[in-house]
């Protein structure tokens, strides 16, 4: 039984060396050849790292990235895939020992690197690395993380990818895998990497500008994040299923219908709701992640709900987005709490870490008619900052790290906000959210 990414790989060298593993834009590598550098890579990693520390990769969209993804995880280290629009936030929080460029790309890497206030990051090359002779793989268990999947650093398991991308195969069936999506992306990173070394079909990858402007021909089915700016013009291109995307569930939750994990729609008071009824979306199955990196409190409250009279008690993610099912059982996303176009999550642990008085588990960032950012927030106990001194470090934060400017920010007294954020955007809209406490 295989257990991770790295040792299917293996397997699939070994059986099918000279088949195609991926082509991307054009450019076919095989199994034997993906291994062989993943082994050179993972081999180079070994002399200057030690398992379990972590390992940014910087590598632009391409063969390199998934060579960096594959060779980290060989190498027994945590991988921290980064896309271009979130470096500094996301290495600031994740603390690499290492960073993953390419031959062309170290020399401006370095650069950006030495406009952070930490300093001394080794930088790799994954392209420039000679071949190495084997690495066995090092001993990570099933359950130990596998990567940091950005916004909010969800710690994704080993087990966590596998079992999403066996749950992708019942949706994609035996068609080729196609995405326009970076391997930074979670569902990229599904579809483009872990589908293909878990079933053995390739991967096709494409440029999105290229795929849009000039359609290929031969694939009849994709499938797209429901949240995808160019989801119509995709639909022109492809037979295209369209799913409900959430890193907390290492990507895939559904494509209509849920393969493989439970879904269930959920009022405030934590209780199911019968057919056909708005609720909040609530996940169970192997490929919830685990939490979010040294954010235990907020992870609790996210990854460890229990639905009320369960009669087979689990854990549930709470995703805090609205969607209906139907009596067959197909999922249909209502409402998706975006702000300004960033995951509200994300915006609540950059306040949430904006200044010591505030209580971690205790922040709600939503949208309010026009768009208008909100953060509301509570203080921890026994705490009485000066007055206003919260509210500038969360809009300075925020600013900072996602170029958002905040309409509000109340700050309450100690306790926390309601128990979800559709409850506490609801009670901010009717007047009865103030620093006073929630009337």
């Amino acid at each position: 039984m295989f257990t991770t990414l790295s040792k299917l790989l293996a397997y699939r060298a070994a059986v099918a060396g000279e088949e195609t593993a991926l082509t991307w834009t054009g450019t076919r590598v095989t199994w034997a050849a993906l291994d062989r550098r993943v082994t050179a890579v993972a081999a180079a990693l070994r002399r200057v790292t030690e398992p379990g520390q972590r390992a940014a990769i910087l590598v632009p969209p391409s063969p390199d990235y998934v060579v960096a993804f594959l060779g980290v995880l060989r190498a027994g280290l945590v991988a921290i895939p980064v896309g271009p629009d979130r470096r500094a936030g996301v290495l600031a929080d994740a603390e690499p020992s290492i960073v993953l460029a390419t031959a062309e790309t170290v020399a401006p890497v370095r650069r950006f690197l030495s406009t952070l206030e930490t300093c001394g990051h080794r930088v790799l090359a994954v392209d420039a690395v000679p071949d190495a002779a084997a690495v066995p793989d090092a001993p990570v268990l099933a359950d130990d993380v596998a990567y940091l999947q950005y916004p909010g650093g969800v710690m994704v398991t080993h087990a966590n990818v596998l079992a999403n991308a066996r749950q992708a195969a019942q949706v994609l069936g035996d068609d080729a895998v196609v995405t326009w999506l970076p391997p930074s992306d979670p569902l990229g990173l599904l579809l483009g990497v872990a589908v293909p070394v878990v079933t053995g079909v390739p991967a096709v990858v494409h440029d999105r500008r290229h795929l849009l402007a000039d359609p290929p021909s031969g694939f009849a089915v994709a499938l797209a994040d429901a949240a995808d700016p160019d989801l119509d013009r995709l639909r022109e291109v492809f037979a295209l299923r369209v799913c409900y995307v959430r890193a907390e569930a290492t990507a895939l939750v559904a494509c209509g219908h849920p393969a493989g994990q439970l879904v269930a729609i959920v009022d405030p008071d934590g209780r199911r709701v019968p057919p056909g009824e708005t609720g909040e979306i609530w996940v169970s199955g192997p490929n919830v992640a685990r939490g979010y990196r040294n954010r235990p409190e907020q992870s609790a409250r996210v990854f460890c709900a229990l639905l009320a009279g369960d009669a087979e008690p689990r854990w549930w993610l709470r995703t805090g987005d609205l969607g209906v099912l139907d009596e067959s059982g197909r999922l249909s996303v209502t409402g998706r709490d975006l702000v300004a176009g960033l995951d509200p999550q994300d915006v609540e642990a950059t306040a949430g870490q904006a200044h010591p008085a505030i209580r971690p588990s205790g922040v709600a960032a939503f949208a309010v008619p026009g768009e208008h950012p909100v953060v509301v927030l509570a203080l921890a106990d026994g705490v009485v900052p000066p007055r206003g001194e919260v509210e500038r470090a969360v809009r300075h934060a925020v600013v900072t790290r996602h170029g958002l400017t905040l309409r509000r920010v109340v700050v309450l007294p100690a306790g926390e906000p309601p128990r979800s954020r559709a409850q506490c955007r609801d009670r901010y809209l009717d007047g009865l959210l103030t620093a006073d406490g929630l009337r």
